[in-house]
């Protein structure tokens, strides 16, 4: 299977960090590059073919960039991941896709399965926000494989601990997830 991992926003930060958190200065791009690229090396030791690309490129809109759906489509990856962190004040994770009902509402449910399964054991309060559609993301819309973005907890609540002292668990989750879901299309 070819895996396509986006962490979330530009790489170093700059112009776009995502969510930030002053008080313990976490920034979103750390964080989900972190988390891409140890999930990246888990899928290859599952024998996937991987592909990490953040960029604050996703669909043309900062052309001296590479762009993110180009390089999925391109490449062609058989799913693609969109790995983020959210803010607001709530707790726990969700995966959106384009669709629940499709491909990538299967592959969404395999990882956001494997994230409460594995994350809710450190901290009871860490929620299972399920799996939505938001077809109005460009990284799910204009993709041409099964997409999934992925929030993995919240920066600005007491998700913090699990997003900092289990980023491992995070990134093994996802693999997982996706293991899991090619599984499925394997078997009879």
């Amino acid at each position: 299977m070819r895996v396509f991992l986006n962490p979330g926003h530009a790489l170093g930060g700059d112009p776009d960090p995502g969510c930030v958190n002053p008080t313990c200065r976490l920034r979103e791009c750390d964080l989900a590059l972190t988390y891409g690229s140890l999930c990246g090396k888990y899928l290859e030791a599952a024998g996937c073919s991987v592909q990490l690309l953040q960029s604050h490129n996703l669909y043309g809109e900062a052309p001296g960039f590479p762009c993110v759906v180009d390089a999925a489509n391109a490449w062609p990856a058989d799913v693609f991941i969109s790995i983020h962190v959210n803010a607001g004040g709530g707790r726990g994770a969700e995966t959106f896709c384009y669709d629940t009902a499709g491909a990538g509402g299967r592959l969404a449910r395999c990882i956001q399965n494997q994230l409460v399964k594995s994350l809710s054991p450190f901290d009871a309060g860490y929620k299972d926000r399920g799996i939505k559609a938001h077809p109005s993301f460009c990284v799910l819309r204009h993709t041409t494989m099964p997409a999934v973005l992925v929030e993995t907890g919240f920066i600005d609540s007491a998700d913090v601990t699990l997003l900092t002292q289990h980023g491992d668990d995070i990134a093994r989750a996802i693999a997982r997830g996706v293991t899991d879901y090619a599984n499925f299309l394997a078997s009879p």
